[in-house]
């Protein structure tokens, strides 16, 4: 087998790894990048898009996902394997991703692909079953496990030439809102594992509710506006879900709440129609009754006029928004309205990718631009890193010690250099002992 490393080598994005064996070429992941490195996404893949023989998708994240329907514009006609949730939530992010770009390039320039692309991409996609085994060519069998990360994620085994290889995709955090745990590993020989945060280690699941309890009263008490940029996908539900234990239980008394944010509201559907992925308090709650995407003081504003009536409501008040990263969205005029003023908070939920403009408010900005105007940030800046949808370094270590045996191989992606670096230096010692390699980019490597 011949593993080479197209995107989120040494980098939380553009996740890409091409698979060769039995005389066929399996892509796994087609990941959009972003941040700095987002120019990127407008170059050649560095393969031919139509030697591609499948694409397996390991979830519906955009930086794992994001760029399949340029890879169908440039020739690509495989197919494509996704659990169901991702196949269905997919087509939603490709279809907002596609309006974004065209929003970008109104004024010149072209789009990556249009809406005909992602009719095309979302046509070639299977849904499959977790735990089900589904025969693929060049005599290569796989099957999707759940990887706790989002609705629908997985981590995929690969069994080819005599050997398993697993590839992580992202590996959940611990005891995450409503989806199970991360399964183990079980069989393993080379493992492709995320290191986003391989060198971190984030505060306790059992306190995260109460941390955010903190965040809202403290920035009620003193009359501000709390913001949180939040993901559409996963994040976005994790937060309402958890407000609505607060509410609901009556340890956070009811104040204006406003989800603002069309992909985020037009996901939630998705997070009712599978149940059965639900973990136990969640699957409880759903069956006394209680939606938990809804709770006393929640207004959701789907449209562009109901969002501007959001700044007449006096504080406090809670805005949940999209970019979780702050670099588009609905999150930008609110930055450019809530900034400048001490009294208001935003609080960090997700992971910042370098270049973005929640890197820089994260890493203490005094000033950022937004909407081509310098905004001061006088705003308290907090994060709760508990509520990342990645497992932290020891999250990580233990995944992959659940392996029936010691792996012999562990390449580490989707993580910055240092992230990567630090967890195979500890893979490298001690009781895991495996090889550990951070590849980069175009590297190849006969496993």
């Amino acid at each position: 087998m011949k593993l080479t490393f197209y995107g989120a080598a040494g980098e939380v994005t553009g996740s890409k790894t091409l698979l060769e064996t039995g005389g066929k070429r399996f892509l796994i992941d087609c990941g959009l990048f972003h941040g700095e490195a987002a120019p990127r996404n407008e170059q050649s893949f560095g393969f031919d898009a139509k030697s591609i023989d499948v694409v397996i998708l390991t979830h519906a994240h955009l930086d794992h996902c994001g760029l399949l329907p340029k890879l169908v514009k440039e020739g690509f006609g495989g197919s494509v394997y996704a659990t169901e949730p991702t196949r269905l939530i997919c087509h939603r992010m490709w279809e907002d991703a596609t309006k974004v770009q065209a929003e970008e390039t109104e004024g010149g320039g072209s789009t990556l692909y249009d809406m005909g692309d992602v009719q095309k991409a979302y046509k070639l996609m299977q849904g499959e079953q977790y735990g089900k085994w589904l025969q693929l060519p060049g005599n290569v069998k796989i099957r999707f496990r759940d990887a706790g990360h989002i609705l629908g994620s997985a981590f995929v085994e690969i069994h080819a030439e005599g050997q398993t290889l697993v590839a992580s995709g992202d590996v959940g955090n611990d005891d995450v809102p409503i989806l199970k745990n991360t399964e183990p590993l079980e069989d393993a020989d080379i493992v492709i594992m995320e290191s986003t945060y391989g060198a971190r280690t984030h505060e306790s699941a059992v306190g995260r509710a109460e941390l955010l309890k903190q965040a809202i009263q403290t920035c009620a008490a003193r009359g501000g506006t709390l913001l949180i940029p939040a993901f559409s996908l996963e994040r976005t539900q994790e937060i309402l879900y958890e407000m609505n234990g607060l509410v609901e239980g009556g340890s956070l008394r009811k104040l204006p709440v406003f989800l603002d944010g069309p992909l985020a509201i037009d996901l939630l559907p998705f997070y009712r129609q599978f149940p059965e992925l639900y973990d136990n308090e969640a699957a409880l709650t759903r069956a006394v009754g209680d939606d938990f995407f809804r709770f006393p003081g929640l207004e959701i504003t789907r449209h562009g006029k109901e969002s501007y009536k959001i700044d007449s409501v006096s504080p406090p008040k809670v805005i949940i928004a999209g970019s979780g990263m702050m670099g588009g969205g609905r999150i930008v005029r609110h930055l450019g309205l809530y900034l400048p003023n001490e009294k208001n908070m935003v609080l960090v939920v997700g992971y910042q990718a370098l270049g973005t403009r929640g890197r820089d408010i994260l890493e203490g900005a005094k000033s950022v631009e937004v909407d081509e105007e310098i905004v001061d940030v006088k705003a308290e800046i907090r994060k709760i890193d508990a509520y990342s949808a990645h497992g932290d370094k020891d999250k990580l270590l233990r995944w992959l010690d659940t392996a029936h045996r010691k792996p012999k191989h562990v390449f580490l992606n989707h993580g910055e250099r240092d992230q990567a670096e630090a967890l195979a230096e500890v893979i490298r010692k001690g009781e895991h002992a495996a090889q550990a390699t951070v590849p980069k980019e175009g590297e190849s490597y006969e496993v």
